[in-house]
């Protein structure tokens, strides 16, 4: 699945006839478009995602109260990381597969 970030705004989903389990059509004989595969169809109130995209727009770009306890952990010495953590982090950043 492909989440697009550069559009702003909440497009309807397509209509399809694809029912329950992949099947196609009102006859549930269990025929489906594409044989063995799994398809899912999301349904959305227009009015709650709206509300819901207009909370998250309010919401600051930089969370402060998050900010402020973290620096000053950092700057006292209390803030630390697992070594194995840091080791894992910079193998997924390098392309490598993280147990």
């Amino acid at each position: 699945m492909k989440v697009d970030l550069t559009s702003f705004g909440v497009e309807p989903p397509e209509r399809s006839t694809t029912g329950r389990a992949g099947q196609t059509g009102a006859s549930g004989t269990g025929a489906s478009s594409a044989a063995g595969v799994d398809q899912t169809r999301f349904s959305f109130d227009q009015t709650r995602v709206q509300s819901l995209e207009a909370q998250v727009l309010a919401q600051p770009e930089i969370r402060q109260a998050k900010i402020e306890p973290l620096q000053q952990a950092i700057g006292n010495g209390a803030y630390s990381v697992p070594a194995s953590q840091i080791a894992d982090a910079l193998a997924s950043e390098l392309g490598g597969a993280q147990s």
